[in-house]
């Protein structure tokens, strides 16, 4: 079988009797009984495809969400100033949000902060710490990195600031010296929860405390950020990511959002949000700013309920990802295709002076979707 983009397809071989069983226990088609068995959905993956599941909370006993629960009970008990250091992409942006949202709710002394990409470089250092540290944080939250950053973490511990980790990225011993890490990569044996983007994780984590605490902050309505997240970081649509994705479809309503509800509106749809709204609409929008030096625009838009804020900053980001299709364009119309497709390696090493830094993943994606290489 040929797909559209020229690529050969094979049909992965599964027990026939095994799909027979499925077809037969549980009435579906064949090619959603293939489906099933080659993807070796469990029990309860099965009943998700015709019920609906309710979000359990996988970290309700994990000790390292009892330690930063802990240690962010105490902060919030003295009132400490507290920053959020988020990563650049939509994960980042959501976790860095929703935790925004929950410290504006209960009054929380607090400040965020969404490193440039030129001038940052990527993830926490001593000398981005150096910067931060001038706004006198007594505890400084990381989301969506951090799992690397020792000696960093190093300098924070000299410093005596206190340090909460919260990714999903490779870590390896020895870890950082943060005051908790959060990160189920510690643990790789439990492979539901490594496929959680730090969105989730952070989602659990307040949710930890609203339970702790007997908070009436309405965390549900930010399950949409978590989809967003897991979409736009691609990880896999499976369990607990499923059941999130299956119930804010079906429950969210885009008028109780008004950022991706103005969003909608600028491009005249009038329809229900779906999955590929949130990875090919919303998501580009919101990396916009990462990619293209206005990295804190998209916190901005959806950590307030402020209407002229968020009019401003979606119309911002906008722009900015219109501008970042222009330039992508460009750079591949500098490319010379048929002079690699010739030289015919099996790597493909691409170079090209003063490529825009936020752009280069996305061109180094096309590459490899064009030619099917790394």
């Amino acid at each position: 079988m040929i797909s559209v983009s020229g690529k050969t397809w094979t049909q992965k071989k599964v027990n026939k009797n095994l799909v027979e069983k499925i077809k037969q226990d549980y009435g579906f088609s064949d090619i959603l009984s293939q489906l099933i068995i080659s993807r070796k959905y469990d029990a309860s993956e099965i009943d998700g495809i015709k019920n609906k599941q309710k979000i359990i909370n996988l970290f309700k006993d994990d000790n390292d969400y009892q330690k930063a629960s802990a240690l962010l009970f105490e902060s919030i008990k003295k009132n400490e100033n507290i920053c959020i250091l988020g990563d650049y992409d939509v994960d980042g942006v959501c976790a860095t949000s929703i935790l925004i949202r929950y410290f504006n709710h209960i009054n929380q002394k607090h400040f965020f902060y969404i490193p440039d990409r030129v001038n940052d470089g990527y993830g926490p250092s001593e000398k981005l710490f150096q910067k931060l540290l001038l706004k006198q944080p007594k505890l400084i939250i990381m989301v969506d990195c951090g799992s690397t950053a020792n000696k960093a973490i190093d300098y924070l511990n000299q410093k005596k600031v206190k340090s909460i980790i919260i990714d999903h990225h490779e870590i390896n011993k020895p870890y950082p010296r943060s005051n908790v890490i959060i990160n189920p990569k510690k643990n790789s044996s439990n492979t539901e929860k490594s496929f959680l983007c730090a969105t989730s994780l952070t989602y659990f984590l307040i949710d930890f405390l609203i339970k702790k605490s007997q908070s009436n902050f309405k965390l549900s309505n930010l399950l949409v950020y978590v989809l967003l997240a897991t979409i736009c970081d691609v990880m896999p649509l499976r369990k607990t990511n499923k059941i999130i994705a299956q119930n804010t479809i079906d429950d969210f309503n885009l008028k109780d959002n008004f950022a991706l509800n103005y969003i909608f509106e600028k491009f005249n749809l009038k329809k229900k949000i779906s999955v590929d709204d949130l990875g090919f609409l919303i998501g580009p929008i919101i990396n916009s700013g990462g990619r293209l030096n206005y990295p804190g625009y998209p916190v901005d838009l959806l950590s307030t309920d402020n209407k002229e804020i968020i009019k401003n900053r979606a119309d911002k980001l906008i722009i900015l990802n219109n501008k970042r299709k222009q330039i992508e364009q460009n750079i591949l119309n500098k490319i010379d295709f048929e002079k690699i497709k010739k030289e015919n390696r099996n790597i493909i090493i691409y170079y090209q002076n003063n490529l825009n830094e936020g752009l280069i993943g996305i061109i180094a994606a096309r590459l490899k979707d064009y030619f099917n290489k790394p």
